[in-house]
């Protein structure tokens, strides 16, 4: 997706109910489209039924190189009201390698408070990353991750080990 204006077409494309149009217009987009569309393909993969399409969005999404996505994913993710969706969006995350590393609070949050799948991608998230991070923020994190180590299961507590151990290997010097 690179940096240029909404298509009117496209829009109307993607919520057409024609399924080979939204296809189409899917398509489009990964090859000439740019992150402002991602809030209307969130939109699509949460309310639209064809496997299909869910699919071809989720591929887009998880293979996003523009920074400027990030935000939107993490927005996304945060949403109550795309809850349905969490797994799946911070699951793309990892999988198209953008720098997190500013959004932590909310992989480290759903680290500790998400279903455990949603919990695994984010530690996945984490793990992953080769941003950096502040000293402050490293003991920030760890900190809430070790005060929340006794009230959570033995899955989880073997992924926040491990993120207590990896984060300061991200503060940057």
């Amino acid at each position: 997706m690179t940096s240029k204006k909404f298509n009117d077409t496209i829009i109307k494309n993607l919520y057409s109910n024609d399924e080979n149009l939204v296809l189409k217009a899917i398509d489009d987009l990964s090859e000439n489209g740019n992150s402002d569309y991602i809030p209307a393909l969130i939109d699509l993969l949460n309310t639209h039924d064809s496997d299909a399409i869910k699919i071809h969005i989720t591929k887009i999404l998880s293979e996003l190189k523009h920074t400027n996505a990030v935000p939107l994913l993490v927005q996304a993710i945060e949403d109550n009201k795309l809850v349905k969706l969490r797994e799946t969006l911070v699951r793309v995350c990892w999988e198209n390698g953008l720098d997190y590393s500013n959004y932590f609070t909310t992989f480290v949050n759903l680290l500790i408070n998400g279903d455990y799948m949603v919990a695994f991608e984010a530690y996945t998230v984490i793990d992953s990353s080769e941003g950096s991070i502040s000293k402050v923020s490293s003991q920030q994190y760890i900190e809430q991750l070790k005060e929340a180590l006794p009230s959570v299961g033995e899955e989880r507590q073997t992924l926040i080990h491990h993120i207590i151990q990896f984060l300061p290997g991200l503060v940057r010097a």
